[in-house]
């Protein structure tokens, strides 16, 4: 069904301090992604870190971050991209602050008890 668009949605995301070959541990989130096209169906993991210096705003909004992640993968799939058989994680981005003018989905509300604990 190669003439079918993808469609891509996160299925769950984890915050973790990753290994680097050239230094110490560095903060990032894995991002689980199912991928369809037709009856084709698969899950990539994505590695996304944050640029050094991005704004407070940008490192609250998992929203933002998500759909910058799910952007990144529709690129690579235009690109020629297979997640056929793709190692774990298959794709590593850095997020960056939007751009001036660039849509930005607004940050997930929090509850009472998530503004007393700053999360």
């Amino acid at each position: 069904m190669p003439d079918e668009q993808w469609q891509a949605r996160v299925e769950g995301a984890l915050n973790a301090h990753f290994n680097q070959p050239d230094g110490p541990s560095r903060p990032g989130t894995d991002w689980k992604i199912g991928l369809r096209r037709g009856a084709e169906m698969h899950t990539i993991f994505v590695r996304s870190y944050l640029a050094d210096g991005v704004t407070k705003a940008t490192r609250d909004n998992t929203e933002y971050q998500g759909q910058t992640v799910i952007g990144f993968v529709f690129d690579q799939l235009a690109a020629g991209w297979n997640p056929v058989g793709a190692p774990v994680p298959a794709l590593t981005l850095t997020i960056l602050d939007p751009k001036p003018g660039q849509f930005v989905p607004p940050p997930p509300k929090r509850g009472l008890l998530g503004r007393l604990l700053g999360r």
